[in-house]
Order: C-alpha cells, then sequence, then structure tokens
C-alpha cells in the first residue's frame, strides 16, 4: 500500500515491550520474504498456537477446456453453494491466476488464510463485513474489496451476495504509473488517497473457543484447529492490509478520441492487469466512433465481468456476464454495433477487465454454464 496506517496499542518502539507483566505477541506481516510492504501485528497470544492441522481436498481447476476461442460464461446460471470459502466458483486460470465467482448460500465461523495468493474481490450485489487480524471492514456493490496474502479473516455476507474475485500468486497492486517517487498516488490518477478505506480494529480479548483457520494451498486446505480466537491484535501499523475502494468514487479517464482500454487500469500485478469501465462522457471529436475499435490481442487474453449498465458493443450480454476474448483472433463491436453508437454521448456501464499475459483456460463449471453460439455473434 501507499500509505501507513497506525491503530490500536503497541509499544514505542517496535521488537520491545511496555509491561513485562502484560506482554503482546509481535507478528511481522510480510510480503517477500523480509523485502517488500509489511505491517506489524500485537496479539493478546502466540499466533503460532495451533492444536493440530488437517488436509481437506479442495476442488480446484488442474485441467481446463484445450479449446481457444471467444467465450461466453452466464454466471446467472449458476447456484448458491457453500460459504465464503467453498462457495468459489472458478472459471478461468492459469499459472499465475485464477478467476471466478462467489454467490455463498450460508455464513459460517471458519476463518480462511490464502497462502499462496493475493485476493481482489469486485462486489457485484449485496453487502458483507470483513473480519480480519486487522480489523472490521464493510463492503457493498461497486466495492474492490483487496486482502493481501498471508491475511487471516472471515467474510459475512448478505443473502444477496455476488462477487466476481481474483486470485494471483504475484502481488496485486497500483499501477506503477499512479504512484510518485514518493509511493503517492500522483495527480491525474482515477482515484486518490482518501477514497481507500481500511479496516478498523474494535476492542478485542482473549476469546477461548473451538476455532478453524482453513490454510488454501491452491489444490488443498489445511485446517488448523485453534482454541483461541487467532482475531487477538490489539494494535498494528504499517503498509500492508486489506483496503476496500468504491467504483463510484473513481473519476474515468476521457479523451478527444477513443481511448484504449489501459487509461482505464486500476490494478496490476507481473502477469496481468485489471481495468474499470466506468459511467462516462464519451469522446468530444465532431466525428468520433465513441465505441471500442476492432483489435488483436496479440499477447493478452482479455476477460470482462459485466456489472451494470447498458454494453452497448456487445449483444446478448446482461449482469453477470463474462467473456473471454483470446490472443490470435481479432474482437471488437458486433455487427451493427459501429453505427448506433454514433452521435450516443456517454454510457453507464460497470464492467471489470483482466488483461492476463499468459493464456487463460476455462473450467468444466464455465463450461456448463456457457453460451456456445457467442463465436458466432460477429457473423450476424
Amino acid at each position: 500500500m501507499v500509505y501507513y496506517v497506525k491503530q490500536g496499542e503497541m509499544p514505542e518502539s517496535r521488537h520491545t515491550y511496555t509491561n513485562k507483566d502484560k506482554l503482546l505477541r509481535e507478528e511481522l506481516f510480510g510480503a517477500e520474504s523480509f523485502d517488500g510492504p509489511y505491517s506489524l501485528l500485537y496479539h493478546l497470544s502466540e499466533p503460532t498456537r495451533v492444536k493440530s492441522v488437517e488436509r481437506k481436498e479442495k476442488h480446484y481447476p488442474v485441467k481446463g477446456s484445450g479449446e481457444y476461442s471467444h467465450r461466453h460464461v452466464e454466471t446467472q446460471k449458476r447456484q448458491r453453494s457453500g460459504d465464503f470459502i467453498e462457495g468459489r466458483t472458478y472459471l478461468l486460470f492459469n499459472s499465475s491466476i485464477s478467476m471466478g465467482v462467489l454467490k455463498p448460500v450460508s455464513n459460517g465461523k471458519k476463518l480462511f488464510r490464502n497462502a499462496l495468493s493475493d485476493q481482489l474481490f469486485f462486489i457485484h450485489s449485496g453487502i458483507a463485513t470483513l473480519h480480519s487480524t486487522l480489523g472490521t471492514l464493510d463492503v457493498s456493490r461497486g466495492d474492490y474489496l483487496y486482502v493481501p496474502k498471508g491475511t487471516t479473516y472471515r467474510l459475512d455476507t448478505s443473502s444477496d451476495f455476488e462477487s466476481f474475485f481474483l486470485e494471483s500468486v504475484d502481488r496485486i497492486g497500483m499501477p506503477s504509473r499512479y504512484l510518485n517517487v514518493y509511493g503517492q498516488i500522483r495527480e491525474g490518477a482515477p482515484y486518490y488517497d482518501r477514497d481507500i478505506r481500511v479496516p478498523r480494529l474494535q476492542a478485542t480479548s482473549l476469546k477461548p473457543g473451538d476455532y478453524e483457520v482453513w490454510v488454501d494451498y491452491g489444490d488443498h486446505y489445511l485446517v488448523e484447529k485453534r482454541d483461541i480466537d487467532p482475531l487477538d491484535v490489539v494494535g498494528w501499523d504499517g503498509y500492508l492490509y486489506p483496503y476496500a475502494i468504491n467504483v463510484s468514487l473513481m473519476a474515468p479517464i476521457v479523451g478527444k478520441l477513443h481511448q484504449p482500454p489501459p487509461v482505464h487500469e486500476t490494478f496490476s500485478g507481473k502477469s496481468f492487469m485489471v481495468g474499470t469501465f466506468l459511467p462516462r462522457k464519451f469522446d468530444f471529436h465532431p466525428r468520433a466512433i465513441p465505441i471500442s475499435y476492432y483489435h488483436s490481442n496479440i499477447d493478452t487474453d482479455e476477460v470482462l465481468f459485466y456489472s451494470t449498465g447498458n454494453f452497448m458493443s456487445r449483444k446478448g450480454i446482461s449482469p453477470g456476464s463474462l467473456t473471454l476474448h483470446v490472443r490470435g483472433l481479432v474482437h471488437g463491436p458486433q455487427p451493427g454495433s459501429v453505427e448506433k453508437a454514433i452521435g450516443t454521448e456517454s454510457t453507464d456501464e460497470v464492467a471489470v477487465m483482466v488483461e492476463a499475459y499468459d493464456p487463460l483456460m476455462l473450467t468444466p463449471e464455465a463450461e456448463s454454464m456457457e453460451d456456445k453460439n457467442y463465436m458466432k455473434s460477429w457473423y450476424q
């Protein structure tokens, strides 16, 4: 993260104590060994206190469709299932990222920690509350919620909660071009530091009981059995923490002529970028064609998750649709869309775009919800 946060109780100096009779257990919560962003967490009990560990298998994609073509997955067809952990439906993946939808049917007391991947959720509908070692954070429709790998948390969701999610073995960060040399968000970026919401610590105490932490290792979980609530942090400070930002606060970049997708970039990683298409004024050249031009994704696969609004370049698309446009095949507006767009002054769409630099595969779950006629939509 780009700014320092300090909350709660902690010694005056790191790696020291204030009261020998009330020692706090300091945990370095850090990325990239000891060289990346980090926070220091102060626990009431030992964060290592685990009674037992049990392996549980996980349904995780290891094989996918080899058919390389443009695809449309109708996630609206997916029924609710599970909780915020086991209710995740993986749709697309490669060796470094995976994507899908989360439509849980229940809440539980289980806690979760992803050992391998940063996580990014886009809240499509409903509300949720993140309960984590770093505090509590409420999220709702239109929020991005970032959770760094290694965070212990629980997500309590409403009955209508739906989310698109991305998991990445590489760190999910802000695009470097939005940051100055001091780490502050530059003027001209589509969002600002004050738009970012961070968790807030709640008063806590030692809470004996039976607790489970499901630690995600990709193709399986290790379930920690604990006898004290691990959400026992009374203070923390640093630069690594979950945060949320709502798309309604973002300022999309527009121009005289149609802007390419990178101007909509919101987050980035080594092998991908995430962009957000937002309600905005269209191009102001007097003869502008205010719609995406035809393009070949020569080095990327492009994913779009459609959330709200009128997606005028696409036919047969509705909120909850997910499309994959692959490298090597030209794509763009469908027949009649260019003519219809001329004279249009604005758009009300909200959609999440992921450009993956390595080829993506569809999971069997994605294929079961696929619109098999999508590739023909450019020939109608």
